[in-house]
């Protein structure tokens, strides 16, 4: 059997994105700019035969996977699995960057490295993340996993033995795939692979 590979997906953009706003568990769809990231994103990947294919239960993760598997008539049945949800932002929801550095116990926070109260911790994401690559062992072949940025940044630091606050030093485009194979010697092979042309505005 082939290593696992996974091709891991932050969805495309959509209009707080492109605001820079904070966006979690608020189903917002994808904005023009997002589709055509995803139907890019698509086309890049058209070669790829996928075995699988995963996606946080919202929809703007679920329409960039329907693009890119759209692309592939052998394309297999997307998956929906909860634990690719986005961090859970709590009172922060649709804050922005400035918003965050004027509110005296968010910014304050951030600059410790503190939790902040009400934002769901990054031990639990990286629980969810390690149990998700867990149902990966055993299983080869190519799989498409969209998601998050938070959560696939954590993702990728797990899979990588390396505590979820690595994932503050890494960032996500929209549509550019990061590719892992994950397992006892995992290799990362690509970060924001293809085309830098839709680079997300929004650094959450």
């Amino acid at each position: 059997m082939t290593r696992p590979r996974l091709y891991l997906v932050r969805r495309g953009e959509t209009d707080w994105n492109a605001e820079g706003r904070l966006l979690s568990f608020t189903d917002a769809p994808l904005n023009a700019a997002g589709e055509r990231q995803a139907a890019a994103l698509a086309a890049e990947l058209a070669g790829v035969r996928w075995d699988r294919a995963v996606s946080s239960p919202l929809i703007r993760a679920r329409r960039t996977a329907e693009v890119v598997l759209a692309a592939r008539p052998d394309a297999p049945p997307l998956q929906i699995d909860g634990r690719l949800r986005e961090m859970d932002f709590g009172p922060y929801e649709g804050w922005s960057e400035a918003d965050l550095e004027a509110d005296p116990v968010a910014a304050t926070r951030r600059r410790d490295g503190a939790q902040i109260p009400g934002v769901e911790p990054e031990e639990d994401v990286a629980e969810r993340a390690r149990s998700f690559l867990a149902s990966m062992d055993g299983v080869g072949g190519a799989t498409l996993v969209v998601g998050h940025g938070r959560t696939l940044r954590i993702l990728m630091a797990a899979a990588l033995g390396l505590p979820p606050s690595f994932a503050q030093s890494l960032r996500m485009r929209n549509c550019r795939p990061a590719v892992l194979e994950p397992g006892p010697r995992p290799l990362l092979l690509a970060l924001n692979a293809g085309d830098p042309s839709f680079e997300a505005r929004a650094p959450f």
